[in-house]
């Protein structure tokens, strides 16, 4: 079994590198600023998303009821043509 040197660790590595970076306020504002406007966007797309969903689910419900209520007009106007063909009918009586 070979031995292994100790390797730095990508957290260590970058705990390291931040450390030598001097502090810019200005991109630290813009990154505050950047990271704000995320936060709205999601909270905008999040609203958006909640009112289509909202406008689907009611669209359904109408789209629902205009079935059920073509559905009743459709087997009316059947029992309606039923009706009228027994009434045209000559009946005929064997004797």
């Amino acid at each position: 079994m070979h031995s292994r040197r100790s390797v730095n660790r990508l957290s260590e590595r970058a705990f390291d590198r931040a450390t030598l970076l001097p502090v810019d306020p200005v991109r630290h504002a813009l990154q505050a600023r950047i990271e704000g406007a995320k936060t709205r966007i999601v909270e905008d797309l999040n609203r958006a998303t909640a009112l289509v969903q909202d406008a689907a689910t009611r669209a359904g419900r109408g789209l629902g009821r205009l079935a059920l209520l073509a559905g009743l007009v459709v087997a009316g106007a059947i029992l309606a043509v039923a009706r009228a063909r027994r009434r045209r009918r000559i009946r005929v009586v064997w004797r």
